[in-house]
């Protein structure tokens, strides 16, 4: 890595007990003061709370999930509508100890439970409980309000045949909230409840045991992986040319992902190409030529365009700290005089070096590569979804940006060979190849960034010799360097629950380390009924 060490080296294992496989990169953040004294960002930074009313969770999996002592799962077709009513509390700023509030009958016989939660290794709490009657609905909503609390933590009594008005009076709950059932045996009345806090719009998930609720209440704790990781997109602000995101807002997607980004103009950072070490960007080059199987049809000046483009957002990303990068690359790649050169080479460099580098200036895409790549530790594949075959459930995959290490950030490069981009006597682009009947997984963040689309997979076939492609229409002239097929589980379902034009692909499975993160983020999980990959 040029001696500049790879992000992936300076990983902090955040919760291990619990939260086995997700890492940190540990990138350092400037404050805003900071960042307005250096004049790194235009715009203030304003910190908002994630909405955690927005959760979405089916009944039948949650009562399932209850009972294997796992995170709950929601379905398609269980969205509720966002609440818009006034918030009960305001959660502790970063840092602070977070507040878990314990409504119960009868506290003293749960002092040992409040201890365990406050000495949760990894987790900073301040839990305490308050005795209620959950007969008395207006009792608990004034406490509710009068205590401040980031998690609140119900705990039932063994037997209630009714909790009466309790069903609707919670619907302005923007905190998150376990039930504990205390009768594992007699859980009928306990799971209503749930059922109807959350059909009334409050975030709601149920345990049946203490163990189960200790679990809960560390995912909830523990910061969201992707928390204050910073990235720059190049182009108009949420107006990609071929996917605009008009109904997101930095402020919007802070609140949902935790992620700072900011927009700067294409021309920005074409006029600092100039100021990149030729040099340096030819070392880069030969390197590339060097470990290619072949080099076909690619001009010197747009390969050694593309690496200066490469050196330069590398410094950038190092200079600022930045954990994602993403160009409205569309708005200049047919072009006879781009502004920039076409970035595929770019962004597969840096995928393999740790960086989340997203097509096309996509705001969810880019969350969403960000997102898996930190949970697995490993670089995606960002294509486009070209078609599905409902009957043989398989689909097919393409993109020009391929990273070479699939496998990981450790394993060896894949092969692959070069050439011009569409076969237009322009660009270069890396065709790699794939490693076939491998598992995978497909994902990513729906356009309101409420839910995540999560689908297990395993690679088919791939078709080679891109660069051998016909001129005219059809299926070959429109398909990217790097097409693969993949068989998921249930096309149809799949093909019902597509997050966008763009898919992210990881090698690998990963589904209990992603169900935990999104749990952590207060994000729903849509996917299969079965989560078990296609065999080969």
């Amino acid at each position: 890595m040029n001696g500049r060490g790879h992000p992936w080296d300076r990983l902090s294992l955040t919760i291990p007990a619990l939260r086995v496989g997700l890492f940190d990169y540990g990138i350092p953040i400037l404050n805003a003061k900071q960042l307005q004294a250096d004049g790194q960002y235009k715009k203030e930074i304003q910190v908002h709370r994630i909405d955690f009313r927005e959760i979405q969770v089916e009944r039948r999996d949650f009562i399932k999930t209850a009972t294997l002592a796992s995170v709950a799962m929601a379905l398609p077709g269980t969205g509720l509508a966002s609440q818009n009513s006034a918030a009960f509390t305001t959660p502790q700023p970063d840092g602070a100890k977070k507040n878990v509030l314990c409504l119960t009958e009868n506290p003293k016989a749960y002092e040992g439970f409040i201890e365990r939660l406050n000495s949760l290794p990894g987790a900073s709490l301040h839990a305490y409980s308050v005795q209620v009657s959950y007969q008395r609905p207006d009792e608990i909503i004034r406490t509710i309000h009068e205590k401040e609390a980031d998690i609140l933590l119900m705990i039932l009594s063994r037997f209630t045949f009714s909790f009466g008005s309790l069903y609707d009076s919670m619907a302005d709950s923007d905190i998150p909230v376990i039930v504990l059932s205390t009768n594992s045996q007699l859980i009928h009345i306990d799971i209503n409840l749930v059922a109807s806090l959350r059909g009334n719009g409050a975030n709601v998930t149920f345990a049946q045991s203490q163990e189960q609720a200790l679990r809960l209440v560390k995912l909830l704790a523990s910061p969201g992986i992707l928390q204050d990781q910073r990235a720059v997109i190049y182009g108009k602000p949420f107006d990609s040319t071929s996917v605009p995101a008009h109904k997101l807002t930095e402020d919007r997607v802070y609140q949902r992902t935790g992620v700072r980004m900011q927009y700067q103009p294409i021309d920005e950072l074409a006029s600092l190409m100039k100021t990149v070490d030729e040099g340096i960007a030819r070392k880069e080059m030969e390197r590339w030529r060097k470990e290619a199987a072949a080099v076909i049809r690619v001009p010197d000046h747009d390969f050694l365009e593309v690496c200066k483009l490469y050196c330069l957002l590398r410094s950038i990303i190092e200079k600022e700290g930045l954990g994602a990068v993403s160009i409205d690359c569309l708005a200049f790649t047919m072009s006879p005089n781009p502004v920039l050169p076409h970035p595929c080479l770019a962004f597969a460099r840096l995928r393999d070096e740790g960086i989340t580098a997203a097509c096309e200036a996509d705001v969810c895409g880019m969350l969403s590569s960000l997102f898996l790549e930190k949970v697995t530790r490993k670089p995606s594949f960002m294509c486009n979804l070209m078609s599905a075959d409902v009957h043989n459930s398989v689909i097919v995959l393409s993109h020009c940006v391929a990273p070479l290490r699939l496998n990981g950030p450790n394993a060896a490069p894949m092969k692959y060979k070069l050439h011009d981009y569409h076969n237009l006597k322009r660009g270069v682009v890396p065709e790699v190849e794939f490693p076939l009947h491998k598992e995978v997984i497909t994902g990513g963040f729906s356009k309101d960034l409420k839910s995540f689309s999560l689908w297990p997979g395993r690679i088919q076939t791939q078709a080679l010799e891109t660069d051998q492609a016909s001129s005219g229409i059809g299926f070959m002239r429109n398909v990217c360097a790097n097409t693969i097929d993949v068989k998921v589980t249930d096309a149809e379902r799949y093909l019902q629950n597509v997050p966008g034009i763009h898919q992210v692909m990881i090698l690998g499975g990963y589904i209990p380390a992603i169900r935990d993160a999104l749990y952590a983020m207060t994000m729903n999980l849509v996917g299969p009924a079965d989560f078990t990959p296609p065999t080969a």
